[in-house]
């Protein structure tokens, strides 16, 4: 039986099943919270900590910044890293960050 991570493992973005595409679309524009179409610090925030609780929000800033291009993530940039983070075994890739830092298991 092959197991999902082995149907995504190496795929860009647009070779993801559409629901894929649809779901990360949308989870994009719940963190946009301004509409401009790009992801700002505070919104990144916001979005990472209603996920999960972090001890001080400099964790926040350090994975955003490995995440954003300057001081922003697009549409484009965070479709992109969200492929990496389902396809990429690798826990080190910079996709990791896109969700805040990930705790250690």
């Amino acid at each position: 039986v092959m197991e999902c991570r082995d149907c995504l493992q190496g795929k860009s973005y647009d070779a993801l099943p559409e629901a894929f595409k649809f779901f990360i679309e949308a989870q994009f524009k719940t963190i946009d919270v301004d509409g401009d179409g790009s992801i700002g610090l505070e919104e990144f925030r916001y979005g990472c900590v209603s996920r999960m609780a972090y001890s001080n929000v400099e964790v926040l800033d350090e994975a955003f910044k490995k995440v954003a291009e300057g001081d922003s993530l697009s549409l484009a940039r965070y479709k992109d890293l969200y492929a990496q983070f389902l396809g990429n075994p690798d826990e080190s890739c910079v996709a990791c960050s896109l969700f805040g830092p990930l705790p250690e298991l």
